[in-house]
């Protein structure tokens, strides 16, 4: 997967998540009569997003900050990124069916209607907004790191990111376009697994080189697009993420649909 494509997905699912929540908000407002309480969700928009940026540029600085830590540095941001990509992903493989996406969107607004006020209403368009935001500036971080000098390909997937988001907020909020939440978070879930595997073996890899972690040889090909390298513990770390993936899968299709059959019985 090229670092465009990388971009452009991470910037999508991203925000995405953060119309949907913000819009559902905002279809209840105006469905409700209460169109005037839509100022502080816009405020909490624009907040979150200052407050994205400012965590980008602290993050920069501090990785720039640490050069003679560099492959540590590195190892660090990679795991922290595949760790926030693999509960990203199960999170979105658990609200893939639409009864669960609604029940969490309706759990959301209701406990902000309850609150009351602007400021209730201005937190969760903010809370919305920042935490992927601040899981974009990771990943984009982790992206950075891991394909130096690809600056151009990562801002061209943003560019291309943000357009499409563009044309689904219009199609949300100007068409009431019913946007299909099953097949993309499904999709989306597995190519974000993919990352995940991705930095999980380039982030062990980065701690080996840093010294940080003993480097133990192993009888296989050196993959880069997937982050394979020849060694046991970045086969063992990888190993365990797939194990962690099977066992998501079977969580969510599997564990709950039976709990669930006796209930609906």
């Amino acid at each position: 997967m090229t670092p465009a494509i990388q971009s452009f997905l991470v910037i999508v699912r991203e925000g995405f998540e953060a119309i949907l929540i913000v819009g559902a908000v905002v279809t209840l407002l105006i469905k409700t009569g209460n169109r005037e309480r839509l100022k502080p969700i816009w405020l909490g928009v624009v907040a979150a997003l200052v407050a994205s940026l400012a965590l980008a540029l602290v993050f920069s600085a501090t990785i720039k900050a640490t050069p003679a830590a560099a492959e540590i540095t590195e190892g660090v941001t990679m795991l922290l990124a595949a760790v926030v990509l693999f509960f990203v992903s199960y999170w979105l493989i658990s609200k893939v069916e639409s009864a669960r996406w609604q029940q969490f969107i309706q759990s959301q607004v209701s406990r902000a209607m309850e609150k009351g006020g602007g400021s209730a209403l201005a937190l969760v368009a903010f809370l919305a907004v920042f935490r992927e935001g601040a899981e974009t500036v990771l990943f984009y971080q982790a992206m950075i790191l891991d394909a130096p000098g690809s600056g151009a390909q990562l801002a061209a997937g943003f560019v291309a990111g943000v357009a499409v988001l563009a044309l689904i907020f219009a199609a949300f909020y100007k068409f009431g376009v019913r946007i299909p939440l099953r097949p993309f978070f499904a999709v989306t879930s597995i190519l974000l697994y993919y990352m995940a595997f991705v930095f999980t073996g380039k982030g062990i890899h980065e701690l080996q080189e840093g010294h940080a972690i003993s480097e133990t040889a192993l009888a296989i090909p050196k993959i880069g697009f997937l982050g394979i390298y020849p060694t046991v513990e970045t086969t063992l770390a990888q190993v365990v993420l797939l194990a962690l993936f099977a066992f998501a899968i079977a969580k969510t299709y599997v564990f709950n649909k039976s709990a669930a059959e006796p209930m609906a019985g």
